[in-house]
């Protein structure tokens, strides 16, 4: 009976306010503010805006594409842009007014029933203020040519960074929302430079040296609670992530190698660290400056535990343009990976970090710790031809930075892993450390060229060094909008 009412109100109200438009040409409803917001070159822009019934981008207005969670977003002080994004908002609202047809507004209908009080969510756009839009796609992507030149000077393309996707999200005080993305890799290449790229997630099994043509990063469905918080499952990034981002994935090229994220040459997917698999998740934001995570990944026939893992985040704006946080992940593989690799111990995840923005000076700094939760792959000692993992600890510092000067940037930043309760088979001076060296030419508020290079004291596995590179790349990302019509 509830949702009988509130469809008969809904047509009711609707019908109301299309002939009210009719002879006034004017519709009066409950309404959003409509909140421009515009950033200059690559500074961020903070613009005031009540969201508790979320956002909407009406209209861009900006030099950039603009990219939800990218270059534009928005939290429980108001909606933020950067990077040239720029544009007309929406928000919801419980205020009365009058809009005029032609322009752009969210509008929230209010239905009332006896013993209970709901909104609907509606886009009112162009000349028909009757058409109702109930929720929005997103299809994005970004466009990634690399020229690696590895240590050997071979040089090669790789294009295993490029990505496409499509995010939906409904309207409404409870919004159900989707994601996925994919990975393109159109040039075959034995030697990915890019941490992040792999689409792999068998922690413990010796990788293939290509990548796949369409690789799976992300896939997850949802529901957005308000002030209740966000719960979703699927593949998506993980509670470790929220901490490792600070700096893992902001270099184009290198990087990632010091937090735990991508462990065992894989994207953490079954570790639990990056883009994890079969992964309940839970955030929440409260006080507006503290953000609450929780993960839980269900088990696979491997395990006997009711739950592969486990894992928390805690973050807080603790002064304008300086937040830090931490988490821990637990993870529990099957017992035979666990007796012969990782030495019977179990796997813990520590991350603690910062990130911030002063004038043209973006930064960020992690340090993990990782017991029995990466692996080293090497020749097996007894003469099979196969390669063998073996599990080490570690801790790891990772640092990035960026300086704008109007359409240049610099970008520094330096890997520090050093591993810890080595196997004898395992070189004891394996390390990585080395520093990063990069710059960028914005050609465009969407696009830029970027050189980068890694130069350090990097020892692997074997007691091999010199595993320094440099790459000349280009990187274009990209985003459309597309209102859903019932």
């Amino acid at each position: 009976m509830k949702l009988i009412s509130f469809f008969v109100s809904a047509a009711i109200t609707l019908g109301w306010a299309a002939d009210l438009d009719a002879q006034q040409n004017f519709v009066q409803v409950s309404v959003s503010s409509v909140v421009s917001c515009v950033s200059k070159g690559k500074e961020r822009q903070q613009c005031p805006a009540d969201t508790r019934a979320g956002i909407v981008m009406l209209r861009p207005t900006g030099e950039a594409a603009c990219l939800l969670g990218r270059n534009w977003g928005y939290d429980d002080q108001g909606v933020w842009v950067s990077e040239g994004c720029g544009g007309d908002f929406g928000t919801g609202s419980s205020s009365r007014a009058a809009v005029q047809s032609s322009t752009y507004a969210t509008a929230v209908t209010e239905v009332q029933s006896e013993d209970e009080k709901t909104q609907m969510e509606t886009t009112t756009t162009g000349t028909s203020p009757t058409v109702n839009y109930h929720g929005v796609f997103q299809p994005y992507g970004s466009l990634r040519t690399i020229i690696s030149i590895p240590a050997n000077g071979q040089a090669q393309v790789q294009d295993d960074a490029t990505r496409i996707g499509i995010n939906f999200t409904t309207f409404g005080p409870i919004r159900v929302f989707a994601g996925t993305e994919w990975g393109v890799n159109l040039v075959q290449s034995e030697t990915s430079l890019n941490a992040g790229a792999t689409t792999s997630s068998g922690f413990g099994v010796v990788q293939e040296a290509t990548q796949p043509v369409f690789g799976a990063r992300l896939g997850f469905v949802g529901v957005d609670l308000g002030k209740y918080g966000r719960l979703s499952y699927g593949k998506q990034l993980s509670t470790h992530y929220d901490i490792a981002s600070y700096t893992t994935d902001r270099f184009n090229v290198f990087g990632g190698q010091s937090t735990a994220t991508y462990v065992a040459g894989t994207d953490g997917g079954q570790s639990g660290t990056a883009r994890a698999d079969q992964t309940i998740l839970y955030h929440l934001i409260f006080a507006k400056n503290f953000d609450f995570g929780a993960q839980g990944q269900l088990r696979t026939a491997d395990t006997q535990q009711a739950f592969n893992g486990f894992g928390f985040s805690f973050q807080g704006k603790v002064l304008p343009g300086l937040q830090i946080g931490g988490s821990y992940n637990k993870t529990y593989f099957d017992q035979f990976l666990k007796q012969t690799i990782l030495h019977g111990g179990g796997t813990d995840y520590w991350a603690f970090g910062g990130k911030g923005t002063w004038r043209n000076l973006e930064w960020g700094a992690d340090w993990v710790r990782q017991s029995n939760g990466d692996l080293a792959f090497i020749p097996d000692p007894a003469g099979g031809p196969d390669q063998i993992a073996v599990g080490f600890s570690a801790n790891g510092v990772e640092v990035y930075s960026r300086l704008h000067f109007g359409k240049i940037a610099a970008v520094l930043g330096f890997e520090d892993n050093i591993p810890f309760d080595l196997s004898p088979v395992i070189n004891p001076n394996f390390k990585t450390r080395y520093a990063i060296l990069g710059a960028e030419w914005h050609i465009s508020p969407s696009g830029y060229a970027f050189i980068e290079s890694k130069l350090g004291d990097t020892t692997d596995a074997l007691g091999k060094g010199g595993y320094n590179a440099a790459a000349l790349g280009f990187r274009y990302d990209f985003s459309w909008k597309t209102p859903h019509i019932q």
